[in-house]
């Protein structure tokens, strides 16, 4: 055999063995993207490639949800709509289509949701005023209009979309990878997450932190191994709370019919929605504010799965719905 021929299989060789070895990486690699953005950190995790134009248009749906739905930015949609009050206002479809969720969650958990108290927030110093004198007097809601892709408001009360922001941004992701054949990932905003698909065969696995820990212990752990898609939501004032000039302690949601900080046994809530992250984050925030046994009973009438990690005394107890138990029976 010729020292010509033989080289060309050893070459031949060489590139069958790298080969090999791009393939062997390609199939357990996870490709990752990550920023800043609503006061916290957002992730994107995929067993499939991400090409450049798909992490542009990533950034591209995050950008433009907070300019849309932000407190902290006065150009955005939501602050011009909160300092320039009008009893019709046209807006965009993402505004819409958030309001609308809202609107149902509000319904359905028996006006323990309002995303109408942000004077109230900004009050407590967790929202800016911009420079306003804020008093809110009532316990104000809106109304839409369809058709015309319209808000209608009967007070000059503050939105606040925090509740519910975060939750619509992780959904338009997920829609948008989908439509483009990358069903397989992870995403999270600041704990607002969906989890879609696999990684390389084996599920997801999320771990829902034990509020009273100082370090990330996990309470329980949720994958999808037996759903294709699980959204998932936590709300809890164990991190979110400050202490006014008396001592007390001052938290993030408000219980919409006393216009003060909620205090209930609640340390935190877990909402899973088996379609959507927008009604899975606002959930969140309406079992929040009800307390436990509340919460419980509008779950279990709605059918939605969620676990309630509550204080019980001294003892720290851990409580599912009905719908819970069927998603992970």
């Amino acid at each position: 055999m010729s020292r010509y021929l033989i080289s060309k299989i050893i070459a031949l060789l060489a590139g069958l063995v790298l080969l090999l070895i791009a393939f062997n990486h390609n199939s357990s690699s996870i490709y990752y993207i990550s920023g800043q953005a609503y006061g916290t950190s957002w992730s994107v995790s995929s067993s499939e490639y991400i090409a450049d134009h798909h992490k542009e248009e990533i950034k591209n749906i995050i950008n433009d949800i907070d300019f849309v739905a932000s407190n902290y930015k006065p150009e955005s949609e939501i602050s011009k709509i909160n300092m320039n009050y009008s009893e019709y206002q046209f807006v965009s479809s993402d505004l819409f289509n958030i309001l609308k969720i809202a609107k149902v969650v509000e319904l359905e958990s028996e006006n323990f949701y309002n995303i109408m108290l942000g004077k109230v927030s900004s009050n407590l110093g967790f929202s800016p005023n911009f420079g306003n004198k804020l008093l809110q007097k009532n316990i104000s809601t809106f109304d839409l209009d369809e058709k015309n892709t319209s808000l209608i408001r009967y007070s000059d009360n503050w939105f606040d979309l925090s509740s519910i922001a975060k939750g619509y941004a992780v959904q338009k992701i997920h829609d948008y990878l989908e439509s483009n054949n990358l069903i397989n990932h992870l995403i999270d905003i600041g704990g607002e997450i969906i989890i879609s698909g696999n990684k390389h065969g084996d599920p997801w696995n999320i771990g829902i932190q034990n509020p009273l820990s100082d370090i990330d212990n996990s309470t329980i752990t949720i994958n999808n191994s037996d759903h294709n898609f699980l959204a998932i939501a936590t709300s809890g004032e164990y991190r979110n709370f400050k202490f006014d000039k008396d001592g007390n302690k001052i938290t993030h949601t408000i219980d919409p019919n006393t216009l003060t900080s909620i205090n209930n046994n609640i340390l935190s809530v877990t909402v899973i929605n088996e379609s959507s992250a927008t009604y899975a984050d606002a959930y969140a925030t309406a079992f929040n504010a009800m307390g436990m046994k509340k919460a419980i009973d509008i779950a279990n009438k709605n059918n939605v799965a969620i676990m309630v990690i509550y204080k019980n005394d001294d003892v720290i107890d851990i409580i599912f719905s009905d719908k819970w138990y069927d998603l992970f029976a």
